[in-house]
């Protein structure tokens, strides 16, 4: 029967339970999370994971961001530490851990000075009660902070809390391990409360999943609450058992989503909650003892799948001259755009310049499977640099062609060409097998010449000259093997001469 409670000191404290959740979930919740994505992984590999964190008060230090991970069917979970990515707008925070096969469930956790954001496994067998390995604790709750609690029962230690298609579940845990309704035959009564709020409802109106039998006032049941002025309404009922020293709490996600004040619209993708505890006397006094932190809850879980990966496709490379330092330098702006099919993150994500890999970054939107761009500005010293992308997508690698900016730079028209006093010639034959022929010209006596073979990475392979050269032309091989005497894998290689004022690059192709 879903009657409307009047306004009492019961229905106020109840009020107090679920109005700091509407209101923290409306206007001062945890950092909020956006685009969770990962990267491909060959099995037995490595899988990276992202999420975008947004205010409020984005964590900035070490240790405060989690992914916790599954590779057995969420029947364990491993937690990994996140770290900021350089680069990306709007705060993009990383985190790897090993694969084997199958499917891998992740769901992601962030701490700031007074609560969490969370998501949460999945509990789709809908098991009641739930197993710890069901739900996410944000693990924030300390013993020790009820306000004059009649007894230990009612000062909260713990909160967990999950979901199905179906239940949102709330596990509470106190420091007796015991859950009593009243204190004698006259009272007082205790409640046992956790909230839930839908931040995109219009009104302010909360939920509680009510745990208490209180006369004649408040029965078990879920509860719609109006924190204007205090009133409820009981609207549904909930499942309650306590086992393992537990309170274990369930509600209807049905009953939520007819009430007006929750209703189905929630683009935030999360709901605020919390929980908490409270007594009321014969004589209407009442006096919440303890309240966790409010929570934004994410009801969802990620599974990534470590079988088959798409090739991820870079398409529109290119540079721009923006300006010149005062040191003379010419600051030039990289951009290529990231695609995969598969909707996976580029775990690598390099513009390679004269052979060294630099890290780029993006904007604030990543749904790969759109395009992304990726941008990163550096500075060039004038004079020719070769340059090219090279991305990751965790099993998969792409590159584009090798280019030359030309320096001096004239900002206006961003490229001006000037001869070059050193060549490199490309090589022949290429590809090749077994060995090839670099041939190179030195212009002046004496000059220092480097000429080294690197990989698409950027990765050092092996040493052809370091020492120097009379004027005239000379000739360098290359016989596919690395400086430890190994033959390399087959694949794009490339070859930079570089000198006291001039950098050429050679692109390799060697065929085992």
């Amino acid at each position: 029967m879903r009657t409307a409670i009047p306004v009492t000191l019961t229905t106020f404290l109840l009020a107090s339970l679920t109005g700091f959740v509407v209101l923290h979930s409306r206007d001062t919740m945890p950092p909020t999370l956006d685009d969770f994505v990962n990267g491909a992984s060959p099995p037995f590999g490595t899988m990276t994971v992202q999420v975008d964190i947004a205010e409020n008060d984005s964590p900035t230090q070490p240790g405060e961001a989690s992914v916790f991970y599954s590779t057995n069917a969420q029947t364990s979970w491993t937690e990994t530490l996140l770290s900021e990515v350089p680069g990306y707008v709007g705060g993009t925070w990383e985190g790897s851990f090993p694969v084997t096969s199958g499917d891998v469930h992740y769901y992601f956790m962030v701490h700031d000075d007074s609560a969490a954001t969370f998501s949460s496994p999945v509990n789709s067998a809908e098991v009641y009660p739930p197993t710890a390995n069901l739900t996410a604790d944000p693990g924030d709750e300390p013993a020790g902070d009820a306000v004059n609690p009649d007894g230990s029962f009612l000062d909260l230690n713990g909160a967990r809390f999950g979901y199905s298609a179906s239940h949102f579940y709330a596990t509470l845990s106190n420091v007796s391990g015991s859950w009593p309704l009243y204190g004698g035959l006259f009272g007082p009564w205790y409640i046992y409360s956790a909230a839930i709020a839908n931040p995109d409802a219009t009104g302010d109106v909360g939920f509680a999943l009510v745990y208490a039998n209180v006369p004649l006032m408040l029965p078990d049941g879920l509860y719609a609450v109006d924190i204007t002025d205090s009133s409820f309404t009981r609207i549904g009922d909930v499942d309650y058992t306590i086992q393992g020293g537990d309170l274990h709490l369930r509600c209807d996600l049905a009953d939520l989503y007819a009430h007006p004040g929750f209703g189905t619209n929630n683009p935030s993708g999360f709901w605020g909650i919390g929980a908490g505890t409270a007594t009321v006397d014969l004589s209407q006094n009442s006096e919440a003892n303890d309240i966790t932190n409010g929570y934004a809850f994410y009801h969802r879980t990620e599974v990534a799948s470590v079988s088959g990966n798409a090739r991820p496709v870079l398409s529109d490379p290119g540079y721009q001259v923006v300006g010149r330092s005062e040191m003379r330098d010419t600051a030039v702006r990289f951009f290529v755009t990231y695609t995969d099919s598969d909707g996976h993150l580029a775990v690598d994500r390099n513009v390679v310049v004269d052979g060294v890999p630099m890290a780029m970054g993006s904007g604030p939107e990543h749904e790969y499977a759109a395009g992304v761009l990726f941008e990163l500005e550096v500075s060039l010293t004038d004079e020719d640099h070769v340059y090219f992308f090279s991305f990751n997508d965790g099993e998969a690698s792409v590159q584009t062609e090798p280019d030359t900016i030309y320096s001096t730079m004239d900002v206006a028209s961003g490229r001006t060409s000037v001869g070059a006093t050193f060549t490199l010639a490309e090589a022949c034959p290429n590809p090749f097998t077994s060995m090839t022929e670099i041939a190179y010209s030195v212009p002046v006596f004496g000059a220092l010449v480097e000429i080294v073979i690197y990989d698409v990475s950027g990765r050092l392979v092996r040493d052809l000259v370091r020492s120097t050269r009379s004027m005239g032309s000379h000739v360098a091989t290359w016989d596919g093997r690395d400086e430890t005497g190994r033959v390399v894998a087959s694949g794009v290689y490339f070859v930079r001469m570089e000198t006291e004022n001039t950098t050429e690059v050679r692109r390799l192709v060697f065929v085992r």
